[in-house]
């Protein structure tokens, strides 16, 4: 997959309350294309005959409800109860979108475009990317966001929190770019100076 792309992609990650997503937003504002994989994965989970197809074989016919959609809840509690079963369904969620994003890659995406996630090297989405620009803030703004937003409680937020430390130390590190996120206009600048730095990479 790595071989030959007609375009270069750049990945966005951060952990819970960085402000990925933002600036995902700042790019798609300025006419980038961003590829967001969280979106596009529950998609490709209810949209897919083939991961469907996977899952009724592997957890039974009850995860499909009479609609044809997955019994979300049903399947969130195997996985989350058996740590083989999550690691199976990240497996297949991981190779679709992989598959996916490829795709929408040599779609005519333009010279740069971005994929946005937050577990870009566990998902191995970071041997397709040029760069990986990650997103930090502090940790008490992080936390002040995040709960903010409501659907989390303080006690899993920094559970959530201790998680991603590991995920962010594996992105390799001559690839990878930071980015600062303190609620300040210094972001739009530095996202300015790194579309610069990307516009010269790409070949």
């Amino acid at each position: 997959m790595a071989g030959t792309q007609d375009t270069r992609l750049v990945g966005i990650t951060g952990g819970i309350g960085a402000g990925k997503s933002v600036v995902s937003r700042i790019l798609r504002l300025k006419g980038y294309q961003v590829y967001d994989c969280d979106s596009r994965a529950k998609e490709l989970m209810s949209g897919s005959e083939e991961l469907i197809a996977a899952l009724r074989e592997r957890f039974g016919e009850s995860c499909v409800l009479e609609d044809g959609s997955l019994d979300s809840r049903l399947i969130s509690a195997k996985v989350f109860s058996v740590e083989e079963e999550r690691v199976w369904l990240n497996s297949l969620v991981h190779a679709a979108v992989r598959n996916d994003l490829y795709t929408w890659r040599k779609s005519g995406k333009g010279a740069l475009c971005f994929v946005e996630s937050a577990i870009i090297a566990t998902s191995g989405l970071d041997r397709m990317c040029g760069s990986i620009w990650l997103v930090e803030s502090p940790e008490q703004l992080r936390i002040r966001r995040a709960l903010g937003r409501g659907g989390i409680t303080e006690k899993d937020l920094m559970q959530r929190i201790r998680a991603q430390q590991s995920e962010f130390g594996m992105l390799p590190p001559d690839k990878t770019k930071r980015i600062s996120n303190s609620g300040d206009s210094s972001l739009i600048e530095q996202i300015d100076i790194l579309l610069e730095v990307e516009s010269k990479n790409i070949k």
